[in-house]
């Protein structure tokens, strides 16, 4: 299905949430690298649109189902399912540009001590779409580097220094992992180079404002604790 040999091998993990929209152009994306990953990984976490469907109809594509616990859990259930040496992500609404995962490759096979990769992004407002308010019109256009899941690649062996992603919250998963990365202390390897676009529009954030919120509060709390355990 997919290439392999002397390369170290790539799983690349989506998980998928009303996402039919989107899904396509973004597993489009994958198909379309300079070296497509040895597997790709689609999580549905519960969606009730056709979004599941149309993956499942993509023979490159294993789809994995779950009920709907958050894109943490659905990354956590596609890590654990995985068999890559280095493991990347997407967003069922991002796109990734043609180098993307062979420049992770290359980032991380020149750096052995390095366990995460780390691009830039591009953020674009779809035509017709009002803009979101938790987006910063600034950085519409903007090519920044991204600690973010879509623009990252990772060794599996990450997860042995900062644990899986916290399943307990639904928006700011990601964050606290990202935050948990750096306190560890592993080694990044940042690249001049943007790898992926971010499509904006109003669907983008799945969760509330008030739980975005009262989740952003819990992951500066945490952050501090560790900080204070680390002090003492």
């Amino acid at each position: 299905m997919f290439p392999t040999g002397a390369m170290s091998t790539m799983s690349l993990v989506i998980p998928l949430h009303q996402g039919e929209r989107f899904i396509a152009e973004a597993i489009g994306s994958v198909l379309a690298q300079e070296e497509p990953p040895h597997e790709l990984i689609v999580v549905d976490d519960g969606s009730t649109d056709r979004g599941p469907e149309i993956a499942a109809a993509i023979p490159e594509v294993s789809l994995l189902r779950q009920e709907n616990h958050g894109p943490g859990a659905a990354r956590n259930r596609g890590v654990a399912a995985s068999t890559g040496e280095l493991i990347a992500f997407l967003d069922q609404d991002d796109l990734l540009r043609p180098a993307a995962l062979r420049r992770h490759r290359e980032a991380l096979e020149g750096d052995p001590a390095a366990m995460i990769s780390v691009g830039r992004q591009r953020f674009d407002l779809l035509e017709g779409e009002p803009r979101p308010p938790w987006q910063r019109p600034e950085l519409l256009g903007e090519e920044i580097v991204a600690w973010t899941p879509s623009a990252i690649c990772v060794r599996r062996t990450i997860f042995e220094a900062a644990g899986m992603f916290d399943e307990s919250l639904q928006a700011t998963s990601d964050l606290l992992w990202f935050q948990r990365v750096r306190s560890s202390g592993v080694r990044a390897v940042e690249l001049d180079e943007t790898l992926v676009d971010r499509r904006v529009h109003a669907g983008c954030q799945s969760a509330d404002a008030s739980t975005i919120r009262r989740e952003m509060l819990e992951v500066f709390r945490r952050a501090a604790a560790v900080k204070r355990e680390r002090g003492a």
